[in-house]
């Protein structure tokens, strides 16, 4: 049901085992316990994102909302712990296969490397994680900062993600509380 999210291949390679570990963190970083086990040595995992809690039924799919690309829509995320809000998740189809995922990440979640929205990238024709392709990759928003630390967008910094190829647009609004109006649109 739930792969590990980790890169089998490159954490089979030889080195040392810490450096071995972090660059075979190439899909999801430090933002799920099945990509890296733990955030640092003296905590716990991280939360798990909303990709594994799909998968193992932990996510409804009345939590869910599934917007088409090709329709303009607003919506407003609730931070992915918060049980009680209307929605937890974003799903954007991009094929019978393929699809966007967005989340929130909220500082409650203090195991985390920073906080702010997720974009996953997921392709449910791929089991595992071989050879450079995944069954879900997170969209880097700071590729600059390494294993994936930066990847959380935010209002007023990185606060959109551009798909040319599929015509996408995920833009950041505003942030009220903990919660984050979206805006996703055809370019």
């Amino acid at each position: 049901m739930v792969p590990c999210l980790y890169d089998h291949d490159l954490q089979a390679k030889p080195g040392p085992e810490l450096e071995v570990f972090r660059n075979s963190m190439i899909n999801m970083g430090y933002w799920d316990p099945m990509s890296c086990h733990f955030y640092r040595n003296d905590t716990s995992p991280p939360g798990i994102c909303s990709w594994t809690r799909i998968r193992l039924g932990w996510l409804g799919e009345e939590k869910i909302l599934t917007v088409h690309p090709d329709n303009r829509t607003e919506v407003v995320l609730s931070y992915l712990e918060d049980s009680s809000g209307d929605v937890l998740a974003i799903r954007i189809p991009i094929s019978s296969s393929t699809y966007y995922l967005i989340e929130n990440r909220a500082q409650i979640d203090k195991i985390l490397p920073d906080h702010g929205i997720l974009i996953m990238f997921a392709d449910d024709r791929i089991a595992e994680c071989h050879q450079g392709e995944a069954p879900v990759t997170l969209i880097d928003a700071n590729p600059g900062i390494p294993y994936r630390e930066g990847a959380a967008f935010d209002v007023g910094e990185n606060d959109e993600f551009i798909d040319q190829a599929n015509n996408l647009r995920i833009k950041l609004l505003e942030k009220s509380g903990n919660d984050y109006r979206i805006l996703i649109e055809p370019l």
